[in-house]
């Protein structure tokens, strides 16, 4: 089907199954896998009433497109993005991780998955194409995309001049900024990370209100784009604690 898009992998397949039964085409299970996982995967589609058939290893490598699949994998119709002006209409505290650029499937779902573990609100990513959500992105998000809201634009820098408009701060994570153990983080922030090879496009990079950096160890040169996004999540949630459940 156009527009569909295949996830791999036992945590995501099975997430999708019970998160968005609807969007679920058909799950593929790996010719001769059995044990508990295989036994799991497809009970949970029989009770979802989902398609589900066996599929030889070699179909699961060709969907797989060199993501490791361990024998499952699922194919989903088009994942509904968020609007990006919804991500803005939030009361109260919240942290928008805003992506420049970023074509890296694995580093978009290590982001996603963080962003789900510290309850932010939402991630957007700015770039020419829509963010690749399937393959590498869902297997590392491990299950948590549904609970992310994910905007696309094509200009993180007009993005951060509507979220201004909206009472956030907006702050650039670049070497050379004040160190993050020396901010104090505002309660609403637009935190915009750039492509490892490129960096913050210069039209994000003016919208700015500062830039911020994570300080390690001389002669380490930078942190990988997925973790400092955790650290810097950990930080801000840090201050701004998401209410106990009763």
């Amino acid at each position: 089907m156009s527009g569909s898009e295949w996830i791999v992998g036992f945590h995501a397949v099975l997430a999708a199954i019970e998160r968005e039964p609807a969007r679920v085409e058909v799950v593929w299970v790996a010719d001769g896998l059995a044990g508990g996982r295989a036994r799991q995967l497809l009970d949970a589609a029989r009770t979802a009433g989902v398609r589900y058939a066996r599929a030889s290893r070699r179909k699961l490598d060709e969907v797989a497109e060199g993501v490791a699949h361990n024998g499952a994998a699922a194919r989903l119709a088009p994942a509904p993005l968020a609007e990006p002006e919804s991500l803005l209409d939030v009361p109260g505290p919240t942290c928008v991780v805003g992506l420049d650029s970023l074509e890296d499937g694995h580093n978009l779902g290590a982001v996603v998955r963080t962003a789900a573990a510290f309850s932010l609100g939402g991630i957007v990513v700015a770039g020419p194409h829509p963010p690749p959500l399937g393959g590498a992105a869902a297997k590392v998000a491990a299950g948590t995309l549904s609970l992310v809201r994910v905007a696309h634009v094509g200009s993180l820098g007009d993005f951060a001049l509507a979220a201004k408009d909206a009472g956030f701060w907006v702050w650039g994570a670049e070497a050379g900024g004040t160190p993050l153990d020396r901010v104090e983080l505002p309660d609403r922030l637009l935190l915009c990370l750039g492509a490892e090879a490129g960096g913050l496009r210069a039209k994000t990079r003016k919208a700015l209100d500062g830039t911020v950096s994570i300080p390690i160890a001389i002669g380490v040169e930078s942190l990988n784009l997925a973790v400092a996004a955790g650290i810097f999540a950990w930080a801000w949630r840090r201050r701004f604690p998401v209410a106990a459940a009763d």
